[in-house]
């Protein structure tokens, strides 16, 4: 139990020490830089947000995973915005120009080169905002690693093994029970009985004789099967000759 309590204030100490740091960060460009009116104050407002939504973080974290998740995510999203913020004052000086120091006149368009006081003001918002970011980030490992553990310590539902189903012994098979051996008398030892003779074994029955073998018939190859021929056609029967008219003797 002392364990939690101990990690649950290390948890809310990382996520306001990283909300006092974004705090920092949105005052310093303020402070040195010049002032509300300086080109680096408007990194004020997303440096405000972030360090509110990590103040928030810091006393609801214990709502879930979900809630820690999405306040850590709105305030680091409002960190990078002000960081980029800072670096594009810079950047646009560069490419666009400065204006030449005085008493030149400054061209139309051109802004005047940042002091020291900006200079100062970014390098601190910058890496107060980085620090915030990393802290942050340290708070919420440690609440998920403190819900892993307790999820660990959780006894389970189930068990490991199934339980063991307890077996009953088999009832132990009666031995055969013998009958009592008597032990011979002194009479039967001493007369002992008059032998008999054996019978003669009959004779064994005559094996049956074996019938002739039959002959073996082959069978005879089987003919191809030819169709039939076809009956050929009945040739008409000759008609009878004529009779030949008889020769008339010759005149006498």
């Amino acid at each position: 139990m002392e364990s939690n309590v101990q990690q649950d204030q290390r948890i809310r100490l990382a996520f306001w020490i990283a909300a006092g740091l974004v705090a920092i960060g949105a005052v310093a460009p303020l402070v040195v830089g010049g002032g509300i009116h300086s080109r680096i104050a408007g990194v004020f407002i997303p440096f405000a947000i972030a360090a509110a939504a990590l103040v928030i973080n810091g006393v609801m974290y214990q709502q879930g995973r979900p809630l820690a998740v999405t306040l850590y995510f709105i305030a680091g999203l409002a960190i990078v915005y002000g960081i980029l913020a800072l670096l594009a004052v810079p950047l646009r000086l560069a490419v666009v120009g400065t204006c030449p120091p005085a008493p030149a006149h400054c061209p139309l368009g051109f802004e005047q080169p940042m002091t020291s006081g900006e200079n100062n003001g970014l390098g601190v918002a910058t890496f107060c905002g980085v620090l915030a970011i990393l802290t942050g980030f340290y708070g919420l490992l440690l609440f998920y690693r403190r819900l892993t553990i307790a999820a660990r310590r959780q006894p389970n539902l189930w068990p490991a093994q199934p339980p063991v189903q307890a077996t009953t012994p088999a009832p132990a098979q009666a031995a055969p029970v013998e009958p009592p051996s008597v032990a011979p008398t002194a009479a039967a030892i001493s007369e002992p009985a008059p032998a008999t003779p054996a019978d003669p074994a009959p004779p064994p029955p005559a094996p049956d004789p074996a019938p002739p073998p039959k002959p073996v018939r082959r069978a005879a190859p089987k003919r191809a099967s030819t169709p039939p021929a076809p009956a050929a056609a009945e040739e008409p029967k000759e008609l009878p000759s004529p009779e030949e008219p008889k020769e008339l003797p010759p005149p006498a």
